[in-house]
């Protein structure tokens, strides 16, 4: 059975600055075919948006590797209209995820 995930974009950054444990979830996602990454239009809006911002591109290679990260996920990550948003917590601009 195929496991349904999101990945919050601060797990992004550190996984493309880092090979840290965020590199390591993010790298398994595309590799196990039991996971399949789920994303909206609005959050992979943010994912752009977040990893494009100049203050990265202080870390050797953060930009190549964001490209290259954004461009996979755009490929490979599942897309959904989401029906209903919930407002569970006080950051409104996570509720996305």
């Amino acid at each position: 059975m195929t496991q349904k995930l999101v990945i919050d974009t601060n797990v992004l950054i550190s996984a493309v600055i880092s090979q840290s444990f965020p590199y390591y979830i993010v790298r398994s996602v595309f590799l196990n075919k039991n996971l399949e990454w789920c994303i909206s239009d609005e959050i992979m809006q943010e994912y752009q948006d977040v990893l494009k911002r100049e203050k990265f591109s202080k870390y050797p290679g953060f930009t190549l590797r964001a490209e290259t990260l954004l461009a996979s996920i755009d490929t490979f990550a599942k897309i959904f209209t989401p029906e209903i948003k919930l407002h569970l917590i006080k950051d409104e601009a996570d509720n996305k995820f």
